[in-house]
């Protein structure tokens, strides 16, 4: 049996609360594709980190044509060892020419000193004829279309004599035609004795193009199998696994049949190119759970309701009355408020105290009348009252939020928001960077604020946590949604169903 190109063995990486890798190994062998696929965090992207160089393992080990990377490994490495990466993230220069940004990371060939830019253009256009591009070498990369530069970062690839390229999700927003073509450059690099690992949610795609399927979860490889011995529904299960979620809460689920009136309608509402037209109803009393992958536009969605983003078509209405959303103090003056996943830099002010961050945005509940005067006895009363009903620890209310936990700064956020009375909360990963404990806690927090007539939208890339948690279930595909789930309905394989499209 042929010995492997790349050889990845026992890869563990932790980072604070999250063992993102345990254990984790794989196998690159000549002229195979690798079919790599898993929900989100199961460790695709921490394993993909690590072959580029830009992050280190904990412990295991990583060998190419049988040598050990070095511990100085980084990306600016890779392409000496035959790997290339084309992750989802366009990694071009705009401002530079097709010719320059395909040698990029290559000593330019030279005449008489200078650069030969008709040596350079001649060697790219060989690269780009293989790959069947009809683009023009001093075309400036920033005025490609999405496809084209995808196309340029593969030429790139090839340009520096790839052994191994990993795309990752390279078909998303591509036409049929545009995708076919993309098979037919992938199939023609496996001819060459190249190999390929494509990272896809769609599950037809990657049955058709792989030699091999790798499905991993909870950070370890849990299916390595060759994919003309295995079926879409085998693949799913793999990737399903098991949640650590908390469990599912009777109470929730009963008040899901007693769910009160519409108070959010969402009519098609859509951003060109990036997001819908999405339409749904949020009842009071309801967790209405969105689910979808990395690149999904989950986030994208909801950052239309709150007016962080604008819309170019659809409507939303809150308690029949549709609202006009500029800006965020739209949505906060109309009862929608969003809790961001990114809580340190975009819903906290980390040098602030706790007070001061719970109460900004109902500083004019504490200042007396007609006075720019912000009264401190009427925010400590707030706050202290909010710090016991969250359960928040902390030394005090005057405590740096910077120095609170991470599943206690998110209760800070939610506190700042109950004090709006917000009729509909939206929790953008709310679990994200939180020990099990405080997850179970933020869970209990988040059903307690519907149980008081608000509606909740939750945004979570652990499909367990929808599971236990919400009433019905959005799934979101490339801004689009692929399917709607309720009640029983709601599992693991459903939204993994749907997720990884055929």
């Amino acid at each position: 049996m042929a010995e492997p190109f790349l050889s990845a063995r026992g890869l563990t990486r932790r980072y604070p609360g999250v063992l993102a890798l345990d254990g984790a190994g794989i196998d690159i062998f000549p002229g195979e594709v690798i079919g790599l696929v898993c929900k989100n965090g199961a460790g695709k992207s921490t394993l993909i980190r690590i072959l580029a160089g830009a992050e280190h393992p904990d412990a295991g080990t990583v060998t190419v044509g049988g040598v050990p990377l070095p511990a100085s490994y980084g990306p600016h490495d890779a392409h000496r060892y035959g790997l290339a990466f084309m992750h989802q993230e366009l990694g071009n220069v705009p401002a530079m020419s097709v010719a320059e940004n395909v040698a990029l990371g290559s000593r330019f060939p030279r005449r008489l000193g200078l650069v030969d830019w008709r040596g350079l253009s001649r060697r790219v256009r060989a690269v780009l004829d293989r790959l069947e591009l009809a683009i023009d070498t001093g075309a400036m990369v920033g005025d490609l279309t999405a496809v084209q530069q995808r196309m340029v970062m593969i030429a790139r690839a090839l340009y520096h004599d790839a052994r191994v390229l990993v795309l990752d999700e390279p078909s998303t927003s591509l036409s049929d035609t545009e995708i076919d073509h993309l098979h037919r450059i992938v199939r023609g690099l496996r001819a060459e004795g190249r190999s390929v690992v494509y990272v896809s949610h769609r599950l037809r795609e990657i049955v058709e193009i792989t030699d091999r399927i790798v499905v991993m979860q909870d950070g370890r490889v849990t299916l390595a199998r060759p994919t003309a011995g295995i079926g879409e529904a085998e693949i799913v299960a793999a990737i399903a696994g098991t949640g650590d979620a908390p469990p599912a809460d009777p109470a929730a689920t009963a008040a899901a049949v007693a769910r009160g009136p519409v108070i959010l309608r969402v009519a098609g509402l859509g951003r060109a190119g990036v997001v819908g037209p999405v339409s749904f109803d949020l009842h009071a009393g309801e967790i209405l759970g969105i689910a979808g992958l990395v690149g999904s536009r989950r986030s994208e969605l909801v950052r239309l309701i709150f007016g962080a983003d604008h819309a170019t078509a659809g409507t939303v209405s809150v308690d029949g009355r549709t609202v006009r959303l500029r800006t965020p103090r739209d949505a906060v003056r109309a009862g929608i408020v969003l809790l961001p996943e990114d809580r340190r830099h975009q819903g906290l002010v980390l040098g602030m105290s706790l007070r001061e961050n719970v109460t900004l945005p109902s500083l004019a509940r504490h200042r007396t009348a007609g006075l720019p005067v912000v009264r401190r006895a009427s925010e400590a009363r707030t706050t202290a009252a909010l710090v016991e009903a969250l359960r928040i620890r902390t030394p005090g209310i005057e405590q740096e939020v910077r120095r609170l936990s991470g599943g206690n700064q998110q209760k800070v956020v939610l506190a700042k928001w109950l004090t709006r009375d917000a009729r509909v909360m939206i929790f953008d990963e709310p679990t994200q960077g939180v020990d099990v404990h405080a997850k179970a806690e933020i869970f209990a927090l988040i059903r307690e604020t519907v149980a008081g007539g608000r509606g909740a939208i939750v945004i979570s890339s652990d499909f367990a946590e929808l599971v236990s948690l919400a009433h019905r279930v959005i799934v979101l595909r490339e801004g689009t949604v692929a399917g709607h789930l309720a009640g029983d309905e709601i599992g693991e394989a459903a939204i993994v169903r749907l997720t990884y499209a055929a």
